[in-house]
C-alpha cells in the first residue's frame, strides 16, 4: 500500500516512516504541499495521504481540499496539533477521512490506516497519473506558487478517473448488480462500491461510501452516533462523535434535493441517524 506522508518536521517524519515500513507500506514523503503535488504528478496518487496541516506555503488544508477533488477514492488522513480544533472541522468538511491528533502512538497511527484501509477497496481502484491543474493559492509569498499537478475533470474522465463532482453521469444502463440492494430512487453496488439516485451515480468518498451503505441497508432503523463509529470508523477509534457528524453534513450535500432541509437522511436528536424509507426525492 503506497503512504503519501505530507510533514516538514523531520524528526515525525522519521517516525512515521519507520512505522509505514515495519507494516511493509511504501511511504512517499513531501515537506510541503507543493513537493506533495510534484510527487503525485510524477509518479500518480496515492492508496492513502497522511497531510500535517501546518505547512510551509499552502497549508495541508488546501492540499487535502485539491486531492480530494481530483482523487474521490483516495484515503485522506490528517495529522493535527491538539489546538487545532476548527482546523479539524475544516479538514474533515473538505473531505478528511479521518485526523491524528499529535502527539501518536505507533499503534494508533497504525490502527486508524488500516482502518481506513478496510473502508477502501485498495487495489481496485488506481487514478492515472495526474495531468494539469493548478494547486490552490497561499497566502503571502506561497501566493506565486502555483503547481501544476491534478488533472481538470475534463482531462480526468477522458483519461477513465472519476470526475471530482459529486454526482457524475451514470452509464446509460445500471449494472443489474447496483440493484441487489436498492431503496428507490437509491440504488447501491455493494461489489462495485457504487451509488446511484435515480440515474445519476454519486460520487462518494471512501468513508462516506461506508456510511451511506450502513444507513441504506438498515432504512427506516434509528442507529446510534456510537454504533455509526463503531462500524465505520471502527470499534477502538478514539476521535470524537463530531466526525460522524461532518460526514453526514456532507453526505447530505450529495443525496438530498436540499441539504437544509434533509429529508433522505434524518435526524434522530440526541441518539443519531435515519435513512428515511420513503427515500423521499
Amino acid at each position: 500500500m503506497k503512504i503519501l506522508l505530507v510533514e516538514d518536521e523531520e524528526a515525525i517524519r522519521g517516525f512515521v516512516r519507520i512505522n509505514l515500513k515495519r507494516a511493509d507500506m511504501e511511504p512517499v514523503e513531501a515537506g510541503s504541499a507543493e513537493q506533495a503535488l510534484r510527487l503525485v504528478a510524477e509518479q500518480g496518487p496515492p492508496d492513502i495521504a497522511l497531510l500535517d496541516i501546518m505547512l510551509p506555503g499552502l497549508s495541508g488544508l488546501e492540499l487535502c481540499s485539491a486531492l480530494r477533488e481530483a482523487y474521490p477514492e483516495m484515503g485522506i488522513i490528517m495529522l493535527t496539533a491538539k489546538s487545532q480544533e476548527q482546523d479539524k472541522i475544516e479538514a474533515l468538511e473538505l473531505g478528511a477521512d479521518d485526523y491524528i491528533q499529535k502527539p501518536f502512538s505507533p499503534g494508533e497511527l497504525m490502527a486508524r490506516i488500516r482502518s481506513l484501509q478496510r473502508r477502501m477497496n485498495i487495489g481496485a481502484w488506481r487514478g492515472p497519473a495526474p495531468a494539469a491543474v493548478a494547486a490552490p493559492e497561499a497566502e503571502g509569498e506561497a501566493a506565486a506558487a502555483r503547481t501544476a499537478a491534478m488533472p481538470a475533470p475534463a482531462e480526468a474522465e477522458a483519461h477513465g478517473a472519476p470526475a471530482p463532482s459529486a454526482a457524475a453521469p451514470a452509464p446509460a444502463s445500471v449494472p443489474a448488480s447496483a440493484a441487489v440492494r436498492s431503496g428507490e430512487p437509491f440504488r447501491l453496488a455493494p461489489g462495485d462500491r457504487r451509488l446511484w439516485k435515480h440515474d445519476r451515480e454519486i460520487v462518494l468518498t471512501p468513508t462516506e461510501w461506508s456510511l451511506v451503505k450502513l444507513l441504506l441497508e438498515r432504512r427506516g432503523q434509528s442507529v446510534s452516533r456510537d454504533e455509526i463509529l463503531s462500524e465505520v470508523w471502527g470499534r477502538y477509534y478514539v476521535g470524537d462523535l463530531k466526525v460522524v457528524d461532518v460526514n453526514i453534513r456532507r453526505i447530505r450535500q450529495k443525496v438530498e434535493d436540499d441539504p437544509s432541509e434533509p429529508a433522505i437522511i434524518e435526524t434522530v436528536w440526541g441518539f443519531g441517524y435515519r435513512w428515511n424509507r420513503s427515500d423521499p426525492g
